[in-house]
């Protein structure tokens, strides 16, 4: 009796001690050992939450296995993303991709007009993802995060030209009461005047409206500050009583989470992206869109290809912000 009491109380011993080592690990992510340990909890944390609130649901808008794409309309769908336009004379930050050359994103425009393609609204691609319309065979959907002026006094025009649509996410934030007098070589964020005069072109959504920075910690890693779901009441109210009131957003620096989903889901919101390549199909989760970086260099040819698509991309760094 005396024997199985020791093997007991050594066991309790040992489970205690490692319960006390995991928690230390999961404080103190300071290795890859503790870093995993940390990662794993988050596991563990996310799946807890899932099963706590039943209105929770990550489920695809349909049922891939039974839904048939109608003959000659679209099976997929490329949404890409662009940031700051500038310039070739004034890109002095020529790794920077975040950043694509004036030059360059004429000829992408032209490309796409000389090749037959049509852009879509996001409101169009939510029913496409939803299976409840089909789109013509080379629709495109064409993005831009951040704001910038630039994106008005360079972009616009062009896209204008070539008679097509696209969605600008703004940092609520950053918008300005006044134009600016444009200066390609400075940063520059756009204004409600700006705004207002490009709407035959632009729509306007979400890139939150001062969450588009880092500054929470993560299992050792400073993260955007989106993923503290306690900043996102606040936020959403200040972004829509900018004007912006729309269920479309694109996560800062692509980062989200299922806490983060469900938040902004209670606040009515459908559809939103990442920074995660790919293209968009019926029945992809609506929160979790990928999209296709384009930059400086970047070949939009071999970017449209489905057999050339980039695979693993990490996360892309906005280093203009």
């Amino acid at each position: 009796m005396k024997y199985w009491k020791k093997i007991m109380l050594a066991a309790l011993a040992l489970l205690t001690c490692t319960i006390t080592l995991y928690a230390y690990a999961v404080t103190h992510p300071t290795n890859a050992m503790s870093h995993k340990a940390c990662t794993s909890w988050d596991m563990v944390k996310r799946k807890a939450f899932q099963l706590s609130h039943a209105d929770y649901s990550s489920r695809p808008a349909l049922d891939r296995s039974t839904f048939q794409i109608e003959h000659g309309t679209a099976t997929e769908v490329p949404v890409l993303m662009y940031h700051y336009i500038e310039p070739k004379q004034n890109n002095h930050e020529t790794g920077n991709k975040s950043i694509i050359n004036l030059e360059d994103f004429e000829q992408n425009m032209k490309y796409l007009y000389n090749e037959g393609y049509s852009t879509v609204t996001l409101d169009q691609l939510e029913q496409y993802v939803s299976g409840k319309i089909s789109l013509p065979k080379k629709s495109i959907v064409i993005t831009f995060d951040d704001g910038y002026q630039n994106n008005y006094t360079l972009a616009y025009p062009v896209l204008q030209k070539y008679n097509f649509h696209a969605s600008l996410f703004i940092i609520g934030s950053k918008i300005q009461g006044q134009p600016a007098e444009f200066d390609p070589a400075k940063k520059s964020f756009i204004s409600k005047p700006e705004m207002q005069a490009a709407t035959d072109v632009f729509e306007f959504n979400s890139h939150t409206y001062n969450l588009h920075h880092k500054g929470f910690m993560r299992c050792g890693d400073n993260v955007p500050v989106g993923l503290d779901t306690s900043l996102l009441d606040d936020d959403i109210q200040r972004m829509k009583e900018t004007g912006i009131d729309t269920p479309y957003l694109a996560y800062p620096f692509g980062y989200t989470s299922t806490q983060m989903i469900y938040k902004l889901q209670q606040h009515g919101y459908r559809m939103a992206f990442t920074v995660r390549s790919g293209f968009v199909h019926p029945g992809d989760p609506l929160m979790k869109l990928p999209r296709l970086t384009v930059t400086t260099g970047t070949d939009l040819a071999a970017l449209l290809q489905p057999d050339s698509r980039p695979q693993n991309e990490p996360p892309l760094t906005e280093n203009r912000q």
